[in-house]
C-alpha cells in the first residue's frame, strides 16, 4: 500500500509523461504542417517552371561584336553586354579548379544543391532579418543568372531549389559549369571568363597563368569590391585566399600557390579610344553585318569584322585633317559658330535654321544662355533645345577664354546634333563653326580601304562625308573628260587647245583667273594649268553623254549632268567615287568597287557570306591609264599641284576648286597609293577669299600620303607597251624641225604621235602666198 506521500509524485510523473506526449504529438504535428507548407510552396512556386533542358543547345547571350583593323587591332567593340563566349574544352583546368575553389568546390559532388551551406545561410538571414546571404552552389548561380530574376524573396529562392535540381537532371556538370563561365559578372560591364581575361591581362583563357586565374576567380563573389581596376590590394587579398582554398580543397600543391602568390598583378592597359579611331568604318561594318545575319542576330553580336583599315594610317588621316582644318580657322578668324568676331562674319549673319536638326548634321541654333562655371551653353533650333560642353570644344574655345567672352545670348552658332532630346533632357550638340572635311586612302591596285575620315571629329553616329557627302569637284573632275579625250584617239598631250572667251549656249565659262586667256596651249599645259575654257571645249568636241558613260564605266556612280558644265565638275560626287575613279588611273586601267569589310566570323569561328563583290575588270588601256597619268604628274611637276612637290616622289594628281571656293579637293596617287580630300562646310558656304584646293586640301594631302609612303621606297610610274616618244615643238604640237632649241619631248600612245613637222621660223609657209591667176 502506497503512502500519501508517493501519490503525488506518481502523479506528478504521469502529468510529465502526459505534457511530454503532448509536445510530441505538437512537435510532429507543426513538424507535418511545416513539411506540408513547404510541400505546397515547392508544388504552388513549381508551376509553369522555366524549361532548362534548352539551355545547352539555345544558350545565346548577348556577346561583343569587335571590328578589327587589318593588323588585329581592336576599332571598336560593339555590345549590349561585354561578352564572348568561350567553349568549355577551351578553359584550362587551373582556370576551372580556381572557380571551384572560390565557389563551390563540392560542385562535381553535390547534386546542385548545398544543403549545409543552405542551412548556414538560412541561420545568417534569420539572424540579420533579411535575405543577406544564399548559399547558393554554381547550379543555383546559373539558375538566378538565367532563368530567373534576380530579386531575394521566397518564391525566387523555392524556384531556385527546384530549377537547380532539374537543371542538374538535365545538363551534365561540365555543360552546367561551361554556363557559369560564360555569364558570370567580372566588374567593370565585363561578363564571361574570356572577356575578363582580355579585359584585366590583355590574354585569352587560355592563357593565364594560376596566380591570374585565381585574381578573376575571386572577383565575381563582389565585383566592384574585388576588380583590380578599382581596389588592387583587395583583388591580391581575394587572390591570395582563393589559392589558400586551391590547396586546402586539395586542387593545387603548396609550391603552386606559392609561386602564385610572387606573381605580380600586371594589368592590361585599358583602351583610351573609347569612340574609337574610325567610328566611319564601324558604322559601314555595322551595316553589312546587319544585311547580312539580319538586325536581331547582329544586335545578339558574338562576331568578328576584319576590316582593310590600317589603324595606323586611320589616325593620321584624321590627325591631318584636323591640323589642316585648324590652319583655315586661323586664316579666316572662324571661332564660336559662324559669329565669329571677323568684318566679314559681321557682314553675313546666318540664318536660323527652321527645320527640325537631324542627328549628325548640321544646323544654326541661337544660343540662350552661357554658363562659364560650367562651361555650358544652352542653344535652341527649329524650336529644339541643345546643350553644348564646351570643355570638349577646344577646336573653338581656347581653355584660357572664359564662357562668356566667346559667347553671349542671341549669337548664332553652327551646331552638329549628336543624340536628340528626350522629355525634357536637351539634345547634345557640337559646336560645328569652322568648315568640316573627309579625306579617303585606297590601296591603288586593290582598292582596299586604308584610312577613311568622315570629319574633323570622331563621333559615334556622325555624318560621313568621305562616303555621303555629294560635293561639286570641280577641276577635280577634269581627268576623266581629258581621259575620255584622250580614249578618242583624236587627242594627245601635244593637242593645240584655245583659251579664247567663246559663249555655249548663252553660257559663257570663265577661266579661275577670270581676267586672263592664254591662247593656243597644248592639252597637258591646260590640265596642268587647270584652264576652264581648254576643258569646256575639249568635252564639246568629246560629246557630253559619251564622257558620261565613260565616267560611269571608271567607277563614277552619282547621277552626272549632261552639260558642258560637266567639264568644270558641275555633278555632285563622293570624295571616296572620285578616289576610286583615280585608283583606274592608279592601277592602269582596272576598275572594280572599293573594298572595306574583308571578312566576318561568328561566335565559333564561321565565316558569313560577304555581298558578292565585282571582279576587277580593264575599262581603258594601260597606255591611256599610263597617258593620263602622265599629265596628271605634270599638275605636280610645275602645275596647281605644286606643293605636292615635297614628297620627294613620283605623284600624279588633280586640284579641285568649285565656285565661291565652296568646296576644295585635291585627288591623287603613286604607284601605290590613291588619296583624296575634300574640304568644305556643310551647309556650302564658301570658304573664305584665297580658298583653293591647293591651298586647303593639299596640304591635308600631303601629310597623309607621307605618312604612308614612309616606309615605302620611292618608284615610278612603269611606262607598258603601246607608248612611244616624239621631240615636238611646244608651240605648235607637231614634231620639232633638226635644231630646234626649244623642243621637248612627249610621250603619245602608239599611232597618235605627230606626222607633220613644225616648220623653222625662217622658211615660208608655201599656204601663204597668193597664186596669182594670169
Amino acid at each position: 500500500m502506497r503512502t500519501r506521500v508517493e501519490q503525488p509524485k506518481a502523479k506528478r510523473q504521469k502529468r510529465r509523461r502526459s505534457w511530454l506526449v503532448r509536445f510530441i504529438q505538437a512537435v510532429f504535428f507543426l513538424t507535418l504542417c511545416g513539411a506540408l507548407s513547404l510541400a505546397g510552396l515547392f508544388v504552388y512556386y513549381g508551376r509553369d517552371l522555366p524549361d532548362v533542358s534548352a539551355l545547352s543547345s539555345a544558350y545565346r547571350p548577348y556577346q561583343t561584336t569587335r571590328i578589327l583593323a587589318r593588323d588585329g587591332e581592336v576599332l571598336a567593340e560593339i555590345f549590349e553586354e561585354r561578352r564572348t563566349v568561350v567553349p568549355f574544352e577551351d578553359v584550362p583546368e587551373r582556370v576551372l579548379k580556381a572557380v571551384l575553389a572560390a565557389e563551390d568546390a563540392d560542385f562535381y559532388r553535390h547534386e546542385g544543391l548545398d544543403y549545409a551551406g543552405m542551412v548556414r545561410a538560412l541561420l545568417v538571414n534569420l539572424r540579420e532579418g533579411s535575405f543577406t546571404q544564399g548559399g547558393s552552389t554554381i547550379t543555383q548561380q546559373v539558375v538566378k543568372n538565367l532563368l530567373l530574376t534576380p530579386e531575394r524573396t521566397i518564391e525566387r529562392k523555392v524556384k531556385e531549389v527546384l530549377l537547380a535540381r532539374k537543371l542538374e537532371q538535365s545538363l551534365s556538370k561540365d555543360e552546367i559549369l561551361f554556363l557559369w563561365l560564360n555569364q558570370v559578372n567580372f566588374g567593370d560591364g565585363r561578363y564571361g571568363i574570356q572577356e575578363a581575361a582580355r579585359y584585366y591581362f590583355g590574354k585569352d583563357v587560355g592563357e593565364l597563368s594560376l596566380g591570374q586565374a585565381a585574381l578573376l576567380a575571386g572577383i565575381p563573389k563582389a565585383p566592384s569590391h574585388y576588380s583590380p581596376r578599382h581596389d588592387l590590394e583587395a583583388a591580391r587579398e581575394r587572390r591570395d585566399w582563393v589559392l589558400g582554398e586551391m590547396v586546402r580543397k586539395g586542387l593545387a600543391d603548396d609550391e603552386q600557390a606559392a609561386s602564385a602568390r610572387q606573381e605580380g598583378v600586371r594589368l592590361a592597359p585599358e583602351r583610351t579610344e573609347e569612340l574609337g579611331c574610325a567610328p566611319e568604318v564601324v558604322a559601314i561594318a555595322q551595316k553589312v553585318l546587319r544585311e547580312r545575319v539580319g538586325a536581331e542576330a547582329a544586335r545578339r553580336g558574338g562576331f568578328t569584322i576584319e576590316t582593310a583599315i590600317d589603324a595606323g594610317l586611320q589616325r593620321v588621316a584624321r590627325r591631318s585633317l584636323q591640323e589642316g582644318l585648324r590652319e583655315l580657322d586661323a586664316r579666316h578668324g572662324y571661332a564660336l559658330g559662324a559669329a565669329t568676331k571677323t568684318k566679314r562674319a559681321a557682314r553675313s549673319r546666318p540664318a536660323l535654321t527652321r527645320t527640325a536638326p537631324r542627328v549628325g548634321h548640321t544646323a544654326v541654333a541661337e544660343v540662350t544662355r552661357v554658363d562659364d562655371d560650367q562651361r555650358l551653353a544652352r542653344v535652341r533650333v527649329a524650336g529644339v533645345e541643345g546643350l553644348v560642353r564646351l570643355d570638349r570644344e577646344s577646336r573653338y574655345v581656347p581653355a584660357s577664354k572664359r564662357a562668356s567672352e566667346l559667347l553671349r545670348p542671341s549669337d548664332r552658332v553652327r551646331v552638329t546634333m549628336q543624340n536628340a532630346a528626350h522629355g525634357v533632357e536637351p539634345a547634345r550638340m557640337r559646336l560645328a563653326g569652322g568648315p568640316e572635311g573627309a579625306a579617303v586612302l585606297l590601296d591603288a591596285r586593290t582598292r582596299e580601304v586604308l584610312a577613311l575620315v568622315g570629319g574633323y571629329e570622331a563621333m559615334p553616329l556622325g555624318f560621313d562625308r568621305a562616303t555621303s557627302a555629294a560635293r561639286q569637284p570641280g577641276s577635280a573632275f577634269k581627268p576623266i573628260i581629258y581621259s575620255a579625250a584622250l580614249n578618242t584617239r583624236r587627242f594627245t598631250p601635244a593637242t593645240i587647245l584655245y583659251d579664247t572667251p567663246e559663249v555655249f549656249e548663252r553660257w559663257r565659262p570663265r577661266n579661275f583667273e577670270s581676267w586672263e586667256y592664254r591662247g593656243p596651249v597644248r592639252l597637258r599645259e591646260a590640265l596642268a594649268q587647270s584652264i576652264n575654257i581648254a576643258a569646256v571645249k575639249l568635252l564639246s568636241e568629246v560629246g557630253v553623254e559619251s564622257a558620261v558613260a565613260y565616267a560611269h564605266a571608271l567607277g563614277i556612280e552619282s547621277e552626272l549632268t549632261q552639260t558642258l558644265s560637266l567639264a568644270l565638275g558641275a555633278s555632285e560626287v563622293s570624295p571616296i567615287e572620285l578616289a576610286n575613279a583615280y585608283g583606274v588611273f592608279a592601277s592602269g586601267g582596272m576598275s572594280q568597287p572599293e573594298l572595306l569589310v574583308t571578312k566576318i566570323r561568328d561566335s565559333r569561328g564561321r565565316e558569313i557570306g560577304l555581298p558578292p563583290r565585282r571582279p576587277a575588270q580593264r575599262v581603258i588601256g594601260q597606255d591611256e591609264a599610263y597617258l593620263l597619268t602622265s599629265l596628271l604628274t605634270s599638275v605636280v611637276d610645275h602645275g596647281t599641284g605644286r606643293a605636292a612637290r615635297r614628297l620627294g616622289r613620283p605623284v600624279a594628281g588633280k586640284t579641285g576648286t568649285s565656285n565661291d571656293a565652296r568646296d576644295a579637293w585635291f585627288v591623287g596617287y603613286t604607284p601605290d597609293l590613291v588619296a583624296c580630300v575634300w574640304v568644305g562646310f556643310d551647309d556650302h558656304s564658301p570658304l573664305g577669299p584665297g580658298e583653293s584646293g591647293a591651298k586647303s586640301a593639299l596640304p591635308i594631302w600631303v601629310e597623309l600620303v607621307a605618312a604612308a609612303e614612309a616606309s615605302h621606297p620611292a618608284a615610278s610610274f612603269a611606262v607598258p607597251a603601246g607608248i612611244v616618244t616624239a621631240r615636238i615643238d611646244p608651240a605648235s604640237g607637231l614634231l620639232a624641225y633638226e635644231g630646234l632649241a626649244t623642243a621637248i619631248t612627249e610621250q603619245f600612245l602608239d599611232g597618235t604621235e605627230p606626222a607633220e613637222t613644225a616648220r623653222p621660223p625662217d622658211v615660208i609657209d608655201p599656204g601663204s602666198f597668193l597664186l596669182e591667176e594670169l
